[in-house]
């Protein structure tokens, strides 16, 4: 895991690895930096354009994990990207495939279209060599029009909550039609693979929560595992709380499922996040003051920024 310079605007706040009491909100400010990671666990607040969350991941062996977090803001500090992605296995595999999806999510970082960005990605690893199954979990959100869209490989899918309606669902994707090439599949199966995304508008106080399998193939001491069923349980049971209050609620039934503090069976990694009001003023002159002012060596196209 580490913050490190580059094009993005994050807030954090380093948090308890338990599920006691979150500490109150700290005026600590990173600008220009993204958050990425995997191999250190991690559990902390993030603040990103439009969004505002926890992220919590806990690798099962220390060392380099198989669950890997990416956390960025465009180049004009516009729209934000997120990604959860699990490799399968560990080691010095999952540490190469890692590497090279930090320094592809850094390249495609001011690219809208996740799609895009995950077919790039599962080219890239084919060509490197790279291939061990990798699922990941893509979303995109854009401020000035409250769009927020999301993309698997092969990924378990994401919650979505609605505010107006008090009710959070699991978001489906449909496949391709009328082509032969796999949808939506792992990343490291077929080179040339599609992948789908949907798109919905957002709106203040809607939430999303995404997961990795470690979190859904918990096992208790009989072997029975979390499932979908659990996460919503806990869902629906904090529907009026925060996102705090739902990822203290979360590893909370996890460790109780478990039998233990420490989850040790897998990696496990999930980030819950919630719609605010985003950057105030024109996201024109933001994007052109952030790009005025970005550090020296960042790479960037003014006019993709504008033309946001």
């Amino acid at each position: 895991m580490g913050i490190v310079p580059g094009r993005a605007t994050v807030y954090t706040v380093t948090m308890p690895s338990t599920a006691e009491t979150l500490p109150p909100a700290s005026p600590l400010k990173l600008v220009c930096s993204e958050l990425w990671g995997g191999n250190r666990p991690v559990h902390r607040r993030v603040e990103l354009p439009g969004l505002r969350g926890v992220l919590y991941s806990q690798p099962c062996g220390g060392g380099r994990g198989g669950d890997v977090h990416y956390l960025s803001v465009c180049g004009s500090g516009v729209f934000s990207r997120l990604c959860l992605a699990d490799v399968a296995g560990h080691g010095e595999t999952v540490a190469a495939i890692s590497g090279e999806l930090h320094r592809h999510m850094r390249r495609a970082m001011n690219s809208l279209d996740q799609r895009k960005v995950l077919r790039d990605l599962n080219a890239n690893l084919e060509a490197l060599g790279l291939h061990a199954m990798t699922t990941a979990a893509a979303v995109t959100y854009y401020p000035p029009s409250r769009s927020l869209s999301f993309s698997y490989a092969g990924h378990p899918p994401g919650w979505v909550f609605r505010r107006a309606t008090n009710v959070w669902n699991q978001l489906t994707l449909a496949e391709t039609r009328g082509t032969t090439r796999l949808t939506n599949a792992p990343m490291g199966i077929e080179a040339d693979a599609d992948f789908t995304r949907q798109t919905i508008k957002a709106e203040q106080g809607d939430r999303f929560l995404l997961v990795t399998d470690g979190v859904l193939e918990a096992p208790d001491a009989n072997g029975s595992l979390f499932g979908v069923e659990n996460v919503e349980r806990v869902l629906r049971a904090n529907a009026g709380g925060t996102c705090d209050d739902i990822a203290r609620a979360l590893l909370a039934a996890l460790t109780s499922h478990c039998g233990r503090e420490t989850l040790t069976h897998d990696d496990v990694t999930f980030l819950v996040t919630e719609i605010v009001p985003g950057p105030k003023g024109s996201h024109f002159w933001l994007a052109l003051k952030n790009r005025l002012l970005r550090p020296r060596g960042n790479s960037g196209d003014l006019a993709v920024a504008l033309a946001l």
